[in-house]
């Protein structure tokens, strides 16, 4: 793949490897707060829509992306 680059220069801002142990807990939280509400009231129209209503997406160790001015072709690689 000695073509393979990235077409719009955009990296990522992260303090962690994987967002893995981050998404479990967030899963759990969305789950267990589903599970807590369906049980208390049976009125599955009360229960949220989205997850980002239970859990904050900015709180990730990995949390968003920015653009890159004039980027160094190293960080264009895939």
């Amino acid at each position: 793949m000695s073509r393979s680059r990235r077409q719009t220069p955009i990296h990522g801002h992260t303090t962690a490897e994987t967002d893995h142990p981050w998404k479990k807990a967030s899963s759990r939280k969305v789950r267990r707060r589903v599970h807590q509400l369906l049980a208390a009231t049976l009125d599955g129209d009360r229960l949220p829509t989205r997850r980002w209503e239970l859990v904050n997406p900015w709180s990730s160790e990995k949390d968003g992306k920015s653009w890159l001015n004039n980027p160094d072709p190293r960080w264009l690689r895939k």
